[in-house]
């Protein structure tokens, strides 16, 4: 009779990436995974191309801006915003026709710092799960009824 290897998964507090131990043990890290789901990849609240405010942080982070959701990293649990968490790097040039100096570009932030913005009710927020007649899913906003997914 074979034994099946179950794997041995430690939770850390610390928003870390997944790492895998000495002996096969998997840490991972509380924050983004809840215990005893299969799959180690957190599922968000947001999508590309999604409306978002962010509601937590500082005014230099851009706490209270509304932006469209460019890049979503479910393995991090974080996602770019347009015009949000504005970064300055040093780049060189790499072809001629390329750019050099100080250029801005968004850095990606927790996804539980912002939440869906309404464009119909002009507010931040939760959405609620609705089956169509045709069998897809759909996110509603709570306030208004309006759908998020056409």
């Amino acid at each position: 009779m074979a034994v099946a290897k179950t794997r041995q998964i430690r939770y850390a507090k610390a928003p870390i990436a997944k790492k895998v131990k000495m002996g096969g043990k998997v840490v991972v890290s509380e924050a983004f995974v809840r215990q005893g789901v299969s799959s180690l990849i957190p599922k968000l609240h947001v999508k590309r191309g999604d409306m978002v405010m962010l509601v937590r942080g500082s005014k230099k982070v851009g706490k209270g801006q509304t932006g469209k959701v460019l890049n979503v990293f479910p393995r991090e649990g974080k996602i770019v915003v347009e015009g949000v968490n504005l970064i300055t790097r040093a780049t060189k040039q790499r072809t001629p026709l390329g750019k050099s100096g100080l250029v801005k570009k968004e850095a990606p932030v927790f996804a539980s710092r912002v939440m869906l913005f309404c464009t119909s009710c002009k507010k931040p927020t939760r959405i609620k799960h609705k089956v169509l007649e045709s069998g897809k899913k759909s996110r509603i906003c709570k306030h208004c009824s309006e759908a998020f997914d056409s």
